[in-house]
């Protein structure tokens, strides 16, 4: 199954294991900067 956002609560799947990490942890990454972003924004 492939998730939209790149990632799962379970962990990130990837095509290719060799990228796997690779494009879970800039996936996680570019959330949590938006999540910051908006947080300051908002707060």
């Amino acid at each position: 199954k492939c998730n939209p956002k790149g990632f799962t609560n379970e962990g990130c799947r990837g095509i290719d294991k060799k990228h796997w990490n690779s494009q879970c942890r800039t996936s996680q990454s570019y959330v949590r900067a938006l999540t910051m972003d908006s947080r300051k924004k908002i707060g």
